[in-house]
């Protein structure tokens, strides 16, 4: 399925009523597909496949302009089996794994949503970017804890001793935990 052919943008017009104004590709395979979408007044999350030569919406989410009330309302987080779970309000939807940061998504989405509102180009107060970079510098902090991985180190150390264990008992020879030499 090709994200930015004449079908798929047919069957999103058609669906939604309009245009698209930009398309974002989040992931794409031989029979699926899932796509930011900003459009005039919302921004949309589109998990679409194909059956039968058909395009058929298996999932999506729509945040209208006047629903959406402050940036980082939009929420990211990366699942436990790599999917990537993004929430607004009661709303979520479930996207493909991606090496891409969850963030990346969220923040497209604000900065089309504030470029609907006009907010862009307004410069921000001292006070608004200390708060935006505490924000940033929190959701660092989760993503890299996240990310920790003594956890795991501790469990490959684990195998690998058991691993040596066995091969050194397979080779006939077992492990002597006596003192004395005889």
């Amino acid at each position: 399925m090709d994200a930015v052919g004449h079908e798929l943008k047919s069957w999103i017009a058609e669906a939604l009523g309009e245009e698209p104004v930009e398309i974002s590709v989040w992931a794409q395979e031989d029979d699926f597909v899932q796509l930011l979408l900003r459009l005039s007044d919302r921004v949309a999350i589109m998990d679409l496949s194909t059956e039968g030569g058909e395009i058929v919406e298996e999932d999506s989410l729509i945040i209208r302009q006047n629903q959406w009330q402050q940036p980082n309302s939009i929420q990211t987080r990366r699942m436990p089996d790599g999917f990537v779970k993004i929430r607004h309000r009661s709303n979520d939807i479930l996207l493909a794994p991606r090496v891409q940061s969850p963030d990346w998504a969220s923040n497209l989405l604000e900065n089309w949503l504030k470029e609907m509102r006009g907010e862009l180009r307004v410069p921000k107060t001292r006070q608004q970017r200390l708060s935006s970079l505490k924000r940033t510098r929190d959701r660092v902090e989760k993503l890299l804890d996240q990310a920790n991985l003594s956890d795991i180190n501790d469990e490959v150390r684990y195998v690998e001793f058991r691993l040596d264990s066995a091969d050194y008992k397979l080779a006939g020879n077992q492990l002597n935990y006596s003192s004395s030499e005889e």
